[in-house]
């Protein structure tokens, strides 16, 4: 790969970093810092009916499903940022091979080349969803 292919990838990194923790820094202030009497704009902090109650769960519950999504992408930006730093960074994890630079522009985070990708989630679907690697 080239390096001004890999300079153009690697500022895409850092980009997407960067709007994901202010993402996420505004989702914390919003959602996970209220207290339930701010969240739900009531009067006192305790429900009166068991409808509210359910409806904030579920809120709350959402909230909790974004954040590890949210979560679970930095992760994946921070790898290939440490395979840039390490040397490695378009090279699949699995087999070694170059990841095509068409995967790389998509997917700028991704560890593995397609054939690799189809292989751990066919193993994925069969395991359970649990990755063994």
């Amino acid at each position: 790969m080239r390096t001004r292919e890999l300079e153009r990838l690697r500022k895409l990194l850092v980009k997407i970093k960067n709007e994901v923790d202010n993402e996420m820094g505004r989702f914390e202030n919003k959602t996970l810092h209220q207290n339930r009497k701010e969240s739900t704009g009531e009067v006192s902090s305790f429900t009166t009916h068991p409808a509210d109650m359910g409806a904030e769960t579920a809120e709350f519950e959402k909230a909790y499903i974004l954040a590890s999504k949210e979560n679970n992408l930095l992760a994946l930006i921070e790898g290939a940022l440490a395979r840039f730093e390490k040397g490695t960074y378009g090279q699949c994890v699995e087999c070694g091979c170059n990841i095509p630079i068409e995967r790389l522009m998509a997917i700028p985070y991704a560890s593995c080349c397609v054939g690799c990708e189809e292989a751990l989630e066919h193993d994925d679907y069969i395991n359970g969803g649990v990755r063994k690697r």
